[in-house]
């Protein structure tokens, strides 16, 4: 006799969406496929090395790091957080940081220590659709606030923060946003924030990509203008995503509910990855691999636009980023990111449609490009397949 699994598995988890990768799943074994869904660190932009040799100096440390630990964290490591938070605008107390299994996790014990079923959260439109992954789990509606080159609109915030049910929290990623690539203007972040204040909504501030930016100035956290927004930060895209260390920001009164979740759910984060991280981020060596990073995407991502200005059919729109790792492409004419995917793949090239992007899925012109894994001569070639795979479909 075999368990009915369906009559199981509960309702929540049943409701749960793929990842947005499900998508590619009729094109991923495309011979010579051109992979533009992704948005991670190159493989040569990974310090194997510098990683290798603080792993080994870790094991040096003590015995205790195979023993249970802080749930917040190692001590040194949110000291050193601290200090990174500070140095970018937002004075932070090491006290108040605490330590995350990559920031999806981060995500996870949030909706779990503020949302209730139905609770309303406002998103922007579109958003990262991890984070939606992570809220979706607990049962949550969605208000979406669009966003244009600027970043997201306050009128339309406010608009929907006026609506009934009051929401209990708005969910930002501001500065180089996944998918967009765009960065909420330093005159829209501080309205943002006080209608946050005004309309005593909670902003949870997501911002893997902060650290960054193209040379320039780089722009200062939202908790910078406001110690009660909950900041999530992680070292998945300075260091390497495997690591799975993030880390979290706390308001005061939301650091023993947030850290009584963080002890239900694993009890702590890896304690040997954390001494790892902060001996290889000693003696200012992550600086200079930031340094030499932003370079490298600032490259590459000219190297893309230039591409599609050669490449694509008249009227093809993207918005151009200051950092990041992505580049958010509006298709021409009568035509879906998603009925383009086929072709796309056709001609062994993968995006991710702009539907992943929205609660509702709904079908765009609008499609997410990273350039921060592919050579020059592979972005070329794959901004070549795509503009001659919308011209196909086109007619």
């Amino acid at each position: 006799m075999t368990f009915s699994w369906n009559q199981v598995v509960a309702g929540r988890a049943s409701k749960l969406a793929p990842s947005a990768f499900s998508d590619l799943e009729g094109i991923r074994s495309v011979e010579d496929l051109i992979f533009f869904a992704g948005g991670t660190p190159p493989l040569e932009k990974l310090p194997i090395a510098r990683l290798r040799q603080a792993s080994a100096d870790a094991w040096e440390d003590a015995a205790d790091h195979l023993y249970y630990g802080e749930s917040q964290g190692h001590e040194p490591l949110r000291h050193m957080i601290a200090e990174r938070m500070t140095s970018r605008g937002a004075t932070t107390d090491p006290e108040h940081v605490m330590i995350t299994n990559g920031s999806q996790q981060g995500l996870d014990l949030i909706a779990r220590t503020l949302f209730d079923p139905g609770d309303v959260v406002v998103i922007e439109g579109p958003t990262y659709f991890g984070a939606m992954q992570a809220f979706d789990a607990y049962e949550v509606t969605y208000r979406t606030a669009p966003v244009d080159d600027d970043g997201l609109i306050p009128d339309e915030l406010e608009r929907l923060l006026r609506e009934h049910p009051r929401p209990k929290a708005i969910y930002t990623v501001p500065t180089f946003q996944n998918p967009t690539g765009v960065t909420i203007s330093p005159e829209r972040r501080r309205r943002v924030v006080e209608l946050s204040l005004e309309y005593t909504v909670p902003i949870i501030e997501d911002d893997p990509y902060g650290e960054l930016h193209f040379p320039g100035d780089p722009v200062p956290p939202l908790r910078a203008l406001d110690s009660n927004v909950i900041y999530l930060g992680t070292f998945s895209k300075t260091l390497a995503p495997a690591l799975r260390m993030g880390w979290m920001v706390m308001p005061e009164a939301l650091i023993p509910p947030l850290v009584n979740s963080k002890e239900a759910v694993d009890i702590q984060s890896d304690r040997f990855v954390q001494r790892a991280v902060v001996r290889a981020c000693a003696d200012g060596w992550l600086d200079a691999h930031l340094d030499e990073a932003r370079a490298l995407y600032q490259e590459r991502c000219q190297r893309m636009i230039a591409a599609l200005q050669r490449e694509m059919p008249p009227g093809t729109r993207w918005i151009t980023p200051q950092g990041g790792f992505f580049v958010w492409v509006t298709l021409t004419g009568e035509i879906t990111s998603n009925a383009l995917l086929p072709t796309a793949g056709k001609h062994g090239v993968a995006y991710l449609p702009g539907s992943a992007f929205y609660p509702d899925r709904r079908k765009e012109p609008t499609l997410r490009l990273g350039f921060s894994t592919l050579p020059d001569d592979k972005i070329d070639e794959g901004i070549h397949r795509l503009g001659r795979a919308t011209a196909e479909f086109l007619g």
